[in-house]
């Protein structure tokens, strides 16, 4: 190759491009070829550039790489960011209240269910993705109607507690002490709140769905891959994008996710945070 072409979403103009010149540097001294930032103002643009081969290699959301995914099949997740404290992603789930009788996903249907916003990934469409491959659908004529969409996930995990609902589609790590509600997610918004988390159980669960993927197209040839992956995972890329340093992926620590975004499914959703992480 002639040179890498690496897209970031990052404002030049904030100087972003001067606290991303040691990533470039540190792949450019790695793979012995001249490394090129490119700059994009929001990840739908980032998402576009790398879908069409206007860059090689990008930063992007776990949502973003999937709906690119189910656009092109012309991606590969490499690496993602390793969180400061160990744990290596998080779950989409489905909550309802202990003694209602709902303890399986077949249970889900026909009941009232809270969701995060129509477009969320971890708090509607992974589970939605998730129990119709179960054999509950949701979204047909004779249940769309239960479902309720909400500003945020900790929205709908209150609709939940007050009563409002029957379920609720949250996300948590599923780590840490479970009646502190875990070490991140909705049910540790809701304990910190002061909610009884002990009132309420897990009817459904995603697989583990790893952090923000760094992505590179697949015609780019295997062994420059397999040197970008070999230098994002070495001490030399916590100095210089992410303070904890990154962690080897693949498709199948996206599963969850990929399976809410089928071909031509659409527009990426989420946020990033430039060469750090993200959703």
């Amino acid at each position: 190759m002639p040179e890498l072409r690496v897209g970031i979403v990052m404002d030049p103009a904030a100087g972003d491009f001067g606290r991303a010149a040691p990533f470039r540097e540190l792949l450019e001294a790695g793979l012995h070829i001249p490394v090129l930032l490119i700059a994009y103002r929001d990840l739908s643009h980032l998402q576009r550039a790398v879908v069409t081969g206007e860059v090689h290699y990008a930063p992007l959301s776990a949502s973003a790489y999937a709906a690119a995914q189910g656009e092109c099949a012309c991606l590969e997740p490499l690496v993602a960011p390793r969180r400061d404290d160990g744990e290596t992603g998080w779950y989409a789930i489905a909550l309802a209240r202990a003694g209602e009788e709902i303890d399986r996903p077949a249970d889900i249907a026909g009941r009232r269910i809270a969701t995060g916003p129509r477009e969320a990934v971890g708090s509607r469409l992974v589970q939605l993705a998730g129990l119709s491959a179960q054999g509950v659908d949701l979204e047909g004529k004779t249940t769309a109607a239960s479902l309720v969409a909400h500003d945020d996930p900790l929205s709908a995990a209150l609709a939940l507690v007050r009563g409002d609902a029957d379920v609720a589609f949250v996300w948590s790590s599923l780590q840490g002490a479970a009646e502190a509600g875990y070490s991140r997610g909705t049910l540790r918004d809701l304990a910190e709140r002061g909610v009884d988390v002990s009132g309420l159980e897990i009817v459904w669960s995603s697989g583990l769905i790893a952090g923000a993927p760094h992505v590179v197209r697949r015609d780019v040839p295997q062994e420059i891959r397999s040197e970008i992956s070999a230098i994002m995972t070495g001490q030399g890329a916590a100095q210089t994008a992410s303070g904890a340093g990154f962690v080897a992926v693949g498709a199948e620590d996206y599963a969850p996710v990929l399976a809410a975004f089928p071909p031509d499914a659409g527009a990426p959703r989420g946020r990033l945070r430039p060469l750090g992480g993200g959703d």
